[in-house]
């Protein structure tokens, strides 16, 4: 698998740093799950900031703080727990998309929105929404422009666009001032993980309609 198309390096350097919204963590993150390159990126990002929080001054903490945190961090895993589920390979949703699915792509429930396209609805914040979109050779999404940015990331088969062609692993980000129609290519089914912080902006009124009914 090569990946060609890779989140820029403010996404990194904001998923390094812990400093990214839920959404964008959740489609970057699985992203560097397939990409090897990218995963040693963010591990050097995260290497510097280590050497210089190393350098600043320690704060002085209350005798509270240690176990105070202790237990919020065990409050966290307990939460985290999903019923456990058939991981054989080979995957196509690795972590940590796989435990907002509590499996693999077959425990999806998908959602008909159209020909040849179907969706599921994974994460809705007032930052970012997430979800999964499947569709059949030769279909897809109307053609939209972005009120803000896109995030999409190929989980198995491929698109292409305008913009150029995606496979499994690659990321393509869009804003505002590009528009396109992604439509799936011939070989099979294509399942992307897609995550906007805006509503789009279809060119037909109808497919603006649904998009609106659907959370476009």
């Amino acid at each position: 698998m090569t990946i060609r198309h890779h989140p820029g390096d403010e996404f990194l350097l904001a998923h390094a740093s812990g400093a990214g919204s839920e959404a964008v963590s959740l489609i970057v993150g699985t992203h560097l799950a397939l990409c090897p390159v990218c995963r040693g990126k963010v591990a050097s990002m995260e290497q510097i900031g280590g050497a210089l929080l190393s350098d600043m001054a320690p704060a002085q903490m209350s005798p509270s703080s240690l176990p105070a945190v202790m237990a919020r961090l065990d409050d966290i895993v307990e939460n985290k727990r999903v019923p456990t589920a058939d991981l054989s390979p080979p995957l196509i949703a690795p972590e940590p998309l796989r435990s907002y699915i509590h499996g693999d792509i077959d425990r999806v429930r998908w959602i008909p929105i159209g020909p040849g396209v179907s969706y599921r609805p994974l994460l809705k914040r007032r930052d970012g929404r997430v979800q999964l979109i499947r569709t059949a050779p030769g279909a897809g999404v109307g053609t939209h422009t972005h009120r803000g940015e896109e995030l999409t990331l190929v989980l198995t088969g491929g698109f292409t666009d305008a913009t150029g062609s995606y496979r499994r692993g690659d990321l393509q980000t869009t804003t505002p001032e590009i528009s396109h129609r992604p439509v799936t290519d011939d070989d099979g089914t294509c399942i992307t993980l897609a995550m906007t912080d805006a509503p789009l902006k279809f060119a037909s009124p109808v497919v603006g309609l649904l998009g609106k009914l659907f959370g476009f």
